[in-house]
């Protein structure tokens, strides 16, 4: 292929792998796996087109020499590759981890996530400085040999994965054992055991349980405080469920606690309300459809235990279902709205 149709590739591929990355992030049940498969197929996509750029990269540099270009693109290169790698290591044998700062610890996959955060602004940087080399006409996306060209790709991409599925599968590799996120198997059954991992640079409070209140407020006739030893006195409900952590790793646990519907009808609803949003001591905050509310609970133990602080404790959200990002730790309040649950940010913002 010529420099220009690589480049071209490369522009399309890493757009597509990156808008299905965080589509990951938001796939929450086995029927949105397909999001991931994208993502996959992606990546072993780009390893032949590899071979190609490094060819261009070399020429480049023997025509231009050492500059701010050249420079920058060396930059984006090893990041580019460091991503790549980490993220198939992390589906076959298994990627290190790393601790970053402000990030705190991070799995292989995580690394391979911060790479790839790192890899945005130096890519569209070098789009912009390459914008005009590459003119981009309908025939480069729209065409019927552009279409022969992708597929062929996108073949290529699949077979590559799934050959990676296959020898990981002879070597007896980690990557087997992957839940359909991409997510390792963590201490499952194995009470407080998981890993603890907060929300970027959310620190553990140490809440007290007899001072501890969870305040109801908002679309409902009037506004409700509870404390623990009320919350403790509503039936208990057990509900088996899968955490997920979009930092790489997963655990199903049985977890107790009270359902929320439970406590809205001490409260009362507005019929109005169509959502509520559960708020955390340290200010993090996600919205649930208030037709959720009777599968979401407000957990007070695993297996058996009460929860450990880093895990939530007093009480934090058991979101069957969902992704750990909606399983809000140290909740202290919940805002009943009349707006609907969809509105907020996919993804946490705060």
């Amino acid at each position: 292929m010529s420099s220009r149709t690589v480049n071209l590739a490369l522009l399309a591929i890493l757009t597509v792998d990156a808008l299905s990355g965080v589509g990951s992030f938001l796939a929450g049940t086995p029927d949105q796996g397909w999001i991931l498969w994208v993502h996959r197929i992606g990546g072993f996509t780009l390893l032949p087109l590899l071979v190609w750029k490094a060819v261009i990269a070399v020429r480049s540099y023997r025509k231009r020499g050492l500059s701010t270009a050249t420079v920058l693109s060396g930059m984006l290169g090893v990041v580019f590759i460091a991503s790549l790698l980490f993220g198939i290591l992390w589906s076959t044998s298994g990627a290190p981890g790393a601790e970053v700062p402000v990030l705190g610890s991070l799995t292989g996959l995580g690394v391979h996530v911060a790479l790839a955060f790192a890899l945005l602004p130096l890519f569209l940087v070098h789009v912009v400085l390459r914008w005009r080399q590459m003119r981009l006409r309908r025939p480069d996306f729209a065409s019927r040999r552009a279409a022969l060209r992708y597929l062929a790709l996108s073949a290529a991409g699949l077979a590559a994965w799934r050959a990676s599925e296959a020898g990981s599968a002879v070597a007896g590799w980690s990557g087997t054992s992957r839940r359909y996120t991409g997510s390792r198997e963590a201490a499952s059954f194995q009470g407080n055991l998981f890993p603890a991992t907060n929300w970027l640079t959310d620190l553990v409070p140490q809440i007290d349980p007899v001072t501890w209140r969870l305040r109801i407020y908002g679309a409902v006739p009037r506004e409700t405080v509870i404390g623990w030893d009320e919350l403790r006195a509503y039936p208990s409900s057990t509900s088996r469920a899968v955490l997920d952590c979009t930092g790489g790793w997963y655990t199903e646990q049985d977890w107790s606690g009270v359902p929320l519907s439970v406590v809205l009808e001490r409260a009362g609803v507005d019929p109005a309300a169509r959502s509520v949003v559960v708020c955390s001591a340290t200010g993090y905050r996600r919205r649930y459809p208030l037709d959720e509310a009777g599968r979401l609970l407000l957990g007070t133990g695993v297996a058996g235990e009460p929860l450990a602080p880093g895990h939530g404790a007093p009480v934090r959200l058991i979101a069957p279902g969902r992704r750990g990002y909606d399983w809000v730790k140290w909740v202290v309040a919940v805002e009943v709205s009349d707006a609907p649950g969809w509105l907020q940010s996919p993804l946490p913002l705060q």
